[in-house]
This record gives C-alpha cells, structure tokens and sequence, in this order.
C-alpha cells in the first residue's frame, strides 16, 4: 500500500474503535476464552491462503531462532492482553475500557526509550500527559466513588 501513513494509522483506529462494539456484544454470550479461540482460529484460517498466494513461503529460510523468538514474543503478549482485555471488558462499560487500554502509548514510548534508544521528546511528555489527562477525565468518577 502506498497511502499515507497517516491516514492509514487513521483507518486502523476507525476500525479497531468499531471492534469492541462487537466484542462487547460477543460476550453477553460467549466466555473470552471461547472467543479468543474461534478468533484465533479464523484469522488463521483466513491467513493461510494469503500466505501461500503470496509467495510468503519463500521467506521461510529466514525463520531462524531469533526472527521465531521476535514474532512470538509480541504473539505471545498480545495474546495474554487479549485475554485479560476481555475479561475487562466482560466486567465493565466498552465505554470505560477502551480508553484505559488506549494508554498502552505512555508504555511504548517508555519501553522504545529503553529498548530501542528512541529519544523522549518534549511532545512525547506533553502527549503522555494529555493521554493520562484524557482517561482521568473520562473515568474520573471511578477514582472518587465510595
């Protein structure tokens, strides 16, 4: 794809804003576990044919240990906070959850800080402190209630 990074950044957000409305409504019926599975399983399901039609197959000499170890691990780790977002969410409000799973940021810009030597620009704190101002105001009522 050649479109703007921007705007493509813009649809991902459109769409993943549209999946908790469903996965919300998956789990008045449905337990996490259940869903993650046949989620999983589909998207796999789904990939397999892709990745065959386009000639993926030839990079699989370059899975070495250490390409698998860093495909796994951020596997791995979206996988558990899958899980433990559904739960969230099965207990409360999308309306509540999402924004608080939405400061994952305030962490990548830590951790890109640490791993990756990215620097920590004066628009990084300033965008971290909006991101935990702007959660604080919309759950705001939850940190004061009796």
């Amino acid at each position: 794809m050649n479109l703007n990074p921007n705007l493509l950044a813009l649809i991902v957000a459109a769409l993943w804003g549209l999946a908790p409305i469903f996965e919300k409504m998956s789990l008045h019926t449905m337990n996490p576990t259940f869903i993650l599975s046949i989620r999983f399983f589909m998207i796999a399901a789904l990939l397999v044919p892709f990745f065959i039609t386009t000639n993926q197959v030839m990079f699989l000499p370059e899975l070495n240990f250490k390409n698998i170890l860093i495909i796994l691990i951020p596997g791995l780790l979206a996988v558990i906070g899958i899980f433990i977002y559904f739960n969230a969410l099965a207990g409360s409000t999308a309306s509540k959850i999402v924004p608080l799973t939405a400061v994952y940021p305030l962490f990548t810009c830590f951790y890109a800080y640490i791993f990756l030597k990215e620097d920590f620009s004066t628009e990084k704190v300033i965008g971290t402190i909006l991101i935990v101002a702007g959660v604080f105001i919309l759950n705001y009522k939850d940190y004061f209630q009796n």
